[in-house]
């Protein structure tokens, strides 16, 4: 049995290794467009501030590979798949395969901003590549600005807070990280990021036009009309699925590749798909959605990997979850966050520095935010991916839960699984 996988990134490698849990002998090929061998992307803002080395990145040794018969094929740019003859064409050569899995990520949202295109101190911030780019750049002098408060946008910041002179952040949204935080907890969020990190937001911003000197940005111009200096432009104001290989294999695409949200299958039975290409299901209101996040991605390439080995693995249900971290501050967010309706129903606890908010559907668990209140994360998650009915439940669970929260035979369950872990 010939598999091809296209993207060694965490789908990628999460199918290619289950593959060969389920089949010793079958020949794997990883196709990467990246020169280097797989690496954890999550790593690369740690990388720019230089708390992080290369190596350390490395998602396995080199020597792993050959000793699992793994063959991975770095700066490989897939050109096509070619579905009749069952082949993928990389390069100036034809690659067979009896199953196929696309893993090819997602790719940098780049906003229309005028006179920033070509640049060389332009860069988005989703590969090695482009933070080795901008650690090269970066120094004591240098006058950061980036578009995008999100998660991406706010970890380039973090990182190049510590080594810049000043970085500005442009958002278009009115808060901070406004995928995962609501009003409240986003304004002391942003307090925090202001005092400890030096950073200053403008938001409800756009960037208008970059001013240059030849290829060079020398400042940005707001939609206020208020100008900024700027000698290092991140453009991270998001990602978009990398579909495009598959649109033109002709397999069903809507934004992402469509899959069977279980088995990963694509519209071809020969071929699937994992990670943040696809459209996912989300199990939490049944939306179809890109969940463009490292666990889903993992637990998406391990149940491709189990189908196209001949496996029963599947996935039960994707929705998101998020733990990061900024200068310290801890942030856990998972679930419904921007849930919006009657059915709806949430409580927050905001005290001591920490703050707790729980969205509920009737007495499901559905969301939650946690800053500097994560202690209880894992109880949460799990109540919210078994639908469990929160009112049949002792304990507390707005304050201290604990394993309590869960009935005896629900414990010893939980239990009996940790050990075995």
């Amino acid at each position: 049995m010939k598999y091809i996988v296209i993207g060694g990134s965490a789908a990628g490698l999460a199918c290619a290794e289950q593959i060969r849990r389920e089949d010793k002998t079958g020949e794997i090929t990883v196709f990467t467009k990246e020169s280097i061998m797989p690496y954890s992307r999550p790593s690369i803002s740690y990388y720019l501030k230089g708390t992080v080395k290369e190596s350390d990145m490395l998602l396995r040794r080199n020597s792993y590979y050959g000793a699992e018969d793994i063959k991975i094929i770095t700066a490989a740019q897939v050109k096509a798949i070619d579905r009749k003859n069952k082949c993928v064409k990389a390069g100036r050569k034809s690659y067979p395969y009896d199953k196929l899995c696309i893993c090819t990520g997602s790719k940098p949202f780049v906003p229309p901003v005028k006179n920033a295109a070509g640049k060389v101190n332009a860069f988005t911030f989703l590969d090695l590549e482009n933070a080795k780019q901008i650690k090269a750049k970066a120094g004591k002098n240098t006058r950061a600005v980036v578009i995008g408060a999100g998660l991406i946008g706010m970890k380039a910041a973090e990182g190049l807070s510590k080594i810049c002179k000043s970085v500005d952040v442009v958002e278009l949204a009115p808060r901070v990280l406004p995928s995962i935080l609501d009003e409240k907890s986003a304004k002391s969020v942003k307090k925090f990021l202001e005092t400890e990190g030096h950073i200053s937001f403008h938001l409800e911003q756009t960037v208008a036009e970059a001013k240059s000197k030849g290829d060079v940005i020398t400042s940005v111009v707001l939609s206020s009309g208020k100008e900024l200096p700027c000698d290092l432009l991140i453009l991270a104001v998001g990602v978009r699925p990398e579909s495009g290989l598959a649109e033109k294999a002709g397999l069903e695409v809507n934004r992402g590749i469509i899959i069977d949200p279980a088995t990963m299958r694509t519209s071809d039975e020969n071929i699937y798909a994992a990670g943040d290409c696809t459209v996912s299901v989300d199990m939490l209101d049944g939306s179809r959605k890109v969940i463009a996040l490292w666990p889903n991605a993992v637990n998406q390439g391990i149940a491709a990997g189990s189908q196209m080995a001949g496996g029963g693995k599947t996935v039960a249900g994707s929705y998101s979850v998020n733990a990061i971290d900024f200068y310290g501050l801890r942030i856990c967010t998972c679930g419904l966050i921007n849930a919006k309706g009657s059915r709806y129903t949430d409580k927050i606890i905001n005290s001591g520095g920490s703050y707790k908010r729980l969205i509920f559907e009737g007495n499901k668990l559905v969301g939650y935010v946690l800053i500097n209140s994560s202690e209880n994360a894992g109880i949460y998650t799990s109540l919210i991916e078994t639908g469990a009915d929160i009112s049949a439940l002792p304990g507390d669970i707005y304050g201290t839960p604990g394993p309590f929260v869960f009935a005896k035979a629900e414990r010893d369950i939980r239990m009996k699984g940790a050990l075995a872990l």
